[in-house]
């Protein structure tokens, strides 16, 4: 994995300086490099994180319940994941005040997502005091 973490950082680098040199040479093409140079980086993230959805695959199939919170896992890690995209995209083209908005947007999608898991959460600890007779 380091391997792939170094070109991936070369080949940002190298978006980079094309970015900055075009961007004294031809305005207009800062705005589709910087976009394409994102999406690459994040389509090659996205095949380093195979293992970890894998690994996440394998515990939803264990468990129902471990299912179900992996479910919410994978749900989140992606509304996570695209909502940072739109947001940097959204900043590099100047409307900050839509970026912070989205944000703002999926951190109460993800408060609702995860909600049916904390009931599940607290509604296991209630049964273990009640056992316990507390």
């Amino acid at each position: 994995m380091r391997l792939d973490t170094y070109k991936l950082c070369g080949a940002a680098m190298l978006c980079a300086v094309a970015i900055f040199l075009l961007r004294h040479i031809k305005k207009e093409f800062e705005v589709p490099l910087t976009v394409a140079g994102g999406l690459l980086l994040t389509v090659a993230a996205f095949g380093m994180g195979k293992p970890i959805f894998d690994y996440i695959s394998d515990l939803m199939s264990s468990s129902p319940v471990i299912g179900e919170a992996a479910g919410v896992l994978i749900r989140v890690i992606g509304i996570a994941v695209i909502t940072r995209i739109s947001a940097d995209i959204c900043r590099e083209m100047g409307a900050a005040n839509v970026a912070s908005s989205l944000e703002t947007v999926a951190k109460f999608e993800i408060i609702l997502l995860s909600l049916p898991l904390v009931s599940a959460i607290l509604e296991s600890v209630r049964a273990l005091f009640s056992e316990a007779g507390l």
